[in-house]
């Protein structure tokens, strides 16, 4: 046969020869012109290559023959498809011209080849190249071999290639997805999950910001609540879908992905959308949708800074990615507020104000809160494992035996109304609601127990009845008593309610004012702006003012625990002399008269400052033109019935008066209620009368306040006498001793805020904190090595009391110095198992008086 070239029929070739008319590269090699080829015309290649070519072009494998010096390409059918759009123009043309974009990869191979001789050969080797009108990577088996002239030199190097760029995404893509799984719940927290997941994708695909778009459910907006970022900025935030395109929530309602592969070239992109793009350093994105039961929960949003075309394998791999980290993401949300949910319903059980008991169907105690136990008068050790008979008093278990069973089976919840016997033998008063605990066939597995001490209101309704008995020959006392006890029902009733609502108000006060104090002092500690420190001077005092307002609160309730103390009046008044003046200004003198020979009162000394000084207000508010306060004491024998309240004996008598307007009858019968003021809405709380009342009664003294209109004021404060003298009057230590050598804390807080002020006072007061969120965690960090010379820790936490976790590690560590904070004002020394008490709110000179005297001790 007769090769015909586009340069003319140069020779005739037989059948036997070389036929280099295979195919549609056979077809091509006849019609092409090789005037411009560095090969010129096959009718003057060497043997070698025509038999090469012979062979190469029928051929189903994938062959490319780079041949001569330059490398001219020469290839057959099954290799053109994997060089796309640069085919046919590189057939018979050196490489370097097609191949450019790879040239620097592929031409040290192909002269590596060339030179030694020596094959080269790979698995899934990448390449970039540009073959569909943009770049990829993509990926060859590969095999080059040199192929020899006649002369033994080498002509041409042979490529057997198969491309494997399918497989390989796809084993990429799988490996991604496999490795994506396992390693997203490996915390618990959603936001972790979801960081993990957004990084690994946007190193995956080499994305400039990937984060979910959460819907916001109105049909404009979606939030992002955090996004991972390469060399662009955070787009946290509240976004409209609008802004990212017209039409892109309607297509991802209806579960389309939406690729962008160059924004900037789309027609009717709006100026405002351009904007935005210009503002994110948007040039391509791809938007992912999740829908849930026909609703669109999120979206998974990838921007890229160039122009982007998605490959097919990129699709797969970010559709699948993001149903996948997203239902990981859900489940952890779910984990977490089913944690935060149970968290919440212990703390509501542990420090609920009513006594909680959980039972077995046996009436055996399994669980019980700290209200029970004190309504009971048993530890908790003690109840756990008794029945609820136990403790019933023997003269109602006849009447109520056995404790309503019977009703259990029904099913509905019940009241009891009965006495228990605490270990003493007193019997106390409840009311129990009983709730049956259905197990799944609804048979009762138990019984939760609410329970009342309604002690106070069973003596008055006695008392009541009492009174009623032979009303018809008493009727006019009768009635005056009657009127009494009811009053003095209905007081009980009320000062009950608010003492347990200040007490629940405190904590939660308490427990906000410690961070917000805290964090105040550390501000002011590192400004160096005199207008700043004084803002901040602004907030302590109005935190301050909060703390004293609480105080207040639980003195007039009685909540508050006292620390008497043996205290010199004339010393603590004397001391207050320029306090009350500034408080109550140039136009009111102050008159202070109490012998030095006065034996000292016991009493605790910051609620007494607390008390004068509320008086001296009280006093200044009442002579708006100025007057007179005087301030004296004396000994005073009280008889009995003397004074409301106090018992018979020898006192030393406080008294406060003023020179101002005086109440009227009206005003001075109700001045000691909490809440009752006279001074206008914004000037007064109520609260000062009633504070110093609690005082008074709680540190086993009285109160009395004579008043008559423009006459002036006069309270009157007995307290008892000390049994022996005061060793002196002591100061406060207002500068914060830093740690005294290096010191390590272990810090336990179930408040994060709290938990991370009181760290950050302590770390500058020089000690070295550890922190723990619970009792639990305190131990692991024991159990891994922690040598803490300090315990600070909260007392109400959701595992175990401060003063639990104190004597557990206590058996660790014997002579571990122990500081319990805590909210509540209430918790008796008993409670406390005699460690160390602060209060909060406290202030850091506080904390670090109480750890230098802690540590000190330790030495």
């Amino acid at each position: 046969m007769e090769l015909l070239f586009a340069n003319g029929p140069d020779r005739s070739l037989q059948e036997h020869d070389h036929p280099l008319d295979s195919g549609t590269i056979g077809a091509l090699l006849q019609s092409h012109d090789w005037s411009e080829s560095p090969l010129g015309p096959p009718i003057g290649w060497s043997s070698s290559l025509k038999t090469l070519m012979a062979t190469v072009l029928p051929a189903k494998a994938q062959i490319v023959l780079f041949w001569g010096p330059q490398f001219v390409a020469l290839y057959n059918d099954a290799y053109a498809p994997s060089i796309g759009a640069k085919h046919p123009r590189a057939l018979g043309r050196p490489a370097v011209e097609n191949w450019s974009e790879l040239w620097d990869d592929l031409e040290p191979l192909l002269r590596g080849v060339r030179e030694t001789g020596e094959t080269f050969s790979a698995k899934d080797r990448p390449f970039y190249i540009e073959r569909h009108g943009h770049g990829e990577t993509v990926y060859f088996d590969v095999s080059y071999s040199a192929v020899r002239e006649t002369d033994g030199s080498v002509g041409g190097v042979l490529c057997i290639v198969t491309e494997t760029t399918e497989r390989v995404q796809f084993e990429r893509r799988q490996a991604f997805l496999l490795s994506l799984g396992p390693a997203l719940p490996a915390t618990l927290e959603p936001e972790q999950i979801e960081a993990s997941a957004l990084r690994r994708l946007g190193e995956a695909l080499g994305a400039a910001r990937v984060f979910y778009g959460e819907d916001n459910g109105d049909g404009v907006s979606f939030a992002v609540h955090q996004d991972h970022v390469q060399g662009v900025r955070s787009a946290v935030g509240v976004h409209r879908y609008r802004d990212f395109g017209n039409g892109l929530l309607a297509a991802l309602r209806t579960g389309q992905t939406v690729a962008r592969a160059n924004i900037a070239s789309e027609a009717g992109l709006s100026v405002g959308e351009a904007a935005l793009c210009a503002e994110l350093d948007l040039a391509a994105a791809l938007y992912i949708p999740v829908v849930r039961l026909g609703a669109l929960e999120a979206t998974l949003v990838i921007h890229f800074r160039q122009p982007h075309a998605f490959a097919e394998h990129e699709l797969r791999l970010a559709q699948e990615a993001a149903q996948q980290a997203w239902a990981s993401i859900s489940h952890a949300r779910a984990e977490a507020a089913l944690r935060a949910s149970s968290a919440q319903l212990s703390a509501m059980f542990d420090q609920a104000s009513a006594g909680i008991a959980v039972c077995d169907r046996y009436w055996r105690f399994i669980r019980v809160n700290d209200r029970y136990c004190e309504i009971v008068g048993r530890p908790r050790e003690a109840l756990l494992g008794l029945r609820m008979q136990d403790i019933t008093h023997p003269d109602d278990l006849a009447s109520r035996a056995p404790q309503g069973e019977g009703k259990l089976d029904d099913g509905a919840p019940f009241e009891v109304i009965k006495r228990y016997a605490r270990p003493d033998g007193t019997p106390v008063w409840v009311q129990n609601q009983i709730t049956p605990l259905l197990d799944e066939q609804h048979n009762p597995s138990g019984v939760l127990c609410v329970c009342m001490d309604i002690s106070a209101r069973v003596r008055a309704e006695a008392e009541l009845r009492e009174l009623n008995e032979g009303l018809e020959e008493r009727v006019a006392a009768m009635v005056t008593q009657r009127e009494a006890a009811i009053e003095q029902l209905h007081e009980a009733r009320k000062m009950e309610t608010i003492g347990q609502l200040t007490g629940g108000i405190a904590h939660d006060f308490n427990n906000l004012l410690t961070p917000i104090m805290g964090t105040l002092e550390l501000i002011r500690r590192r400004l160096d702006d005199e207008r700043s420190r004084d803002l901040v001077d602004g907030a302590l005092q109005a935190a301050d003012r909060a703390r004293i307002l609480v105080g207040r609160l639980l003195a007039f309730a009685r909540r508050q625990t006292l620390k008497p103390q043996t205290v010199e009046l004339k010393t603590l008044v004397d001391g207050m002399h320029e306090l009350m003046e500034r408080s109550i200004g140039p136009m009111i003198a102050v008159t202070i008269e109490i012998p030095q020979q006065l034996p000292a009162v016991v009493v605790d000394p910051h609620q007494l400052e607390l008390a004068i000084l509320n008086l001296a207000v009280n006093a200044r508010d009442a002579m708006s033109d100025g007057g007179r306060l005087e301030i004296g004491a004396a000994l005073d024998t009280v008889a009995a019935d003397q004074v409301s309240g106090l018992s018979a004996g020898r006192y030393v008598c406080l008294k406060v008066g003023d020179s101002g307007s005086g109440m009227n009858e009206e005003t001075l019968r109700r001045c000691v209620e909490p809440f009752f003021s006279t001074k206008g809405v914004g000037k007064g709380t109520g609260l000062g009368l009633s504070m110093v009342q609690g005082l008074a009664a709680q540190s086993g003294g009285g109160l009395a306040i004579a008043s008559q209109q423009g006459q002036g004021t006069q309270v009157s404060i007995w307290l008892p006498i000390a049994a022996e003298a005061a060793t002196g009057p002591g100061s406060e230590q207002t500068d914060a001793p830093l740690a005294p050598r290096p010191t390590q804390v272990l810090l336990v807080d179930d408040e994060e805020m709290v938990r991370q002020t009181t760290s950050l006072q302590l770390q500058d007061l020089g000690y070295a904190v550890s922190e723990a969120a619970s009792a639990a965690a305190a131990f692991q960090l024991i159990e891994a090595g922690l040598a803490p010379d300090v315990l600070v820790t909260d007392h109400i936490m959701p595992d175990k009391t401060g003063a639990q976790l104190a004597q557990e590690m206590r058996l660790r560590l014997p002579d571990l110095p122990v500081l319990i904070i805590t909210g509540y004002s209430n918790l008796s020394p008993a409670q406390m198992h005699g460690f160390e008490v602060l209060a909060k709110p406290f202030r850091r000179a506080e904390l670090a008086v109480r750890l230098s005297q802690l540590a000190h001790g330790k030495d």
